[in-house]
């Protein structure tokens, strides 16, 4: 039955009486394949069916992209660098291999497991990277950096500071840099624990900036002013001498552009004041005393602070426009395939359906 077909021509008892669809399948989405309606493929807002690919989130898209681009590529160059290719095209597959297993039963534990490979993957790809960059033959960016830094501010604020070295400052700052390994486990384990919902949008935002961040760190690799420059002051502090060589040596050298210290402290303190208002205003003064220290402890540019704002605004965005497009849809299995007792179908016009009958229900 085609829609231009006139009133008339279906007479008055069809507009009154339509058929309606026998079929459950069809009552959902006449166009969609009945094999497309199955539990691996939970139903949006309006009833149809979400293919495979809408099924992944998009942290896994971008983080796993991230993984397979750097794991193909160690993997191309050859020699030393293919037994590198292996630990992230591993990661990778992993991945994969979590949404489709989680997929087909959507269970809390299951959730969680699925939301927490991506810190294990994320530790991993971290200490690899200071392996397997160098094997890129990417050459470090440090001067094109400090360039950036003196076009747009004259010079490098960890040189332009270096009158500012005070111990107890050194200390402080130290101590606030410290904080934020504290601050990067504790908000996503707080959710964890109690919302899976926000656990799931707070992970998503996260390791999408992750993606892009680890990203930049294979396309410019740096090591920062503190190991690529020259310094008259060296630093002291009673904190920082018991904790500055610890943290150089769990670098993996390559980590500067972006800031993720800047970006996804900045990224839980936003989600923290839309979520968790309380604690956000406990975390602003180390998170801002934090951002102060990347520069002033000679840990970064000044453009790595500004690439990390950037990056923890499109993670914040990702996570934002990803609750918004998902509100009101069920999580978990028993959401999805449980009774629906008065759930209504959306009026298909193609098939010359009348407006009356968005009122009923069926089973």
């Amino acid at each position: 039955m085609t829609n231009d077909l006139k009133s008339d021509e279906l007479g008055e008892g069809f507009w009154l009486n339509p058929p309606i669809p026998t079929k459950p399948s069809e009552a959902i989405s006449p166009s969609l394949p009945e094999s497309l309606i199955n539990e691996s493929s939970p139903p949006c807002k309006s009833g149809v069916a979400r293919p495979w690919f809408e099924v992944v989130l998009p942290h896994e898209w971008i983080f796993g992209t991230f993984l397979l681009l750097t794991g193909l590529r160690l993997l191309v160059h050859g020699g030393a660098a293919v037994t590198w290719s292996y630990l992230f095209l591993g990661c990778w597959l992993a991945g994969v291999g979590l949404v489709f297993w989680s997929a087909r039963n959507l269970t809390p534990a299951r959730w969680r497991v699925r939301l927490l490979f991506y810190p294990v993957a994320m530790g991993l790809a971290f200490y690899a990277l200071g392996n397997a960059v160098p094997l890129l033959d990417n050459p470090k960016v440090d001067r094109l950096l400090l360039a950036w830094d003196r076009a747009l501010v004259g010079e490098t604020p960890s040189v332009a500071w270096e009158s500012w070295l005070r111990p107890w400052l050194e200390d402080l700052t130290m101590s606030s840099y410290l904080f934020f390994f504290f601050y990067l486990i504790a908000v996503p384990g707080s959710y964890c624990v109690k919302d899976l919902r926000l656990f799931r949008k707070c992970m998503i935002g996260l390791f999408v900036l992750y993606g892009v961040a680890f990203m930049g760190y294979t396309v410019l690799p740096a090591g920062g002013p503190h190991r690529w420059m020259t310094f008259g002051t060296p630093l002291q502090g009673w904190v920082l001498d018991w904790t500055l060589k610890p943290v150089n040596q769990a670098s993996n050298s390559v980590d500067v552009f972006p800031s993720v210290h800047v970006a996804a402290s900045l990224y839980l303190l936003l989600f923290d004041w839309r979520h968790a208002r309380r604690r956000f205003w406990l975390a602003l003064l180390p998170c801002a005393i934090l951002w102060f220290s990347t520069l002033y402890l000679r840990f970064h540019y000044f453009v790595d602070v500004l690439a990390g704002i950037a990056v923890a605004v499109a993670g914040w965005w990702m996570a934002q426009r990803f609750e918004a497009e998902t509100r009101g849809q069920p999580m978990l299995s028993a959401e999805i395939n449980g009774p629906h007792p008065q759930r209504q179908r959306p009026v298909d016009y193609s098939l010359g359906e009348a407006p009356g009958l968005q009122n009923r229900s069926f089973p």
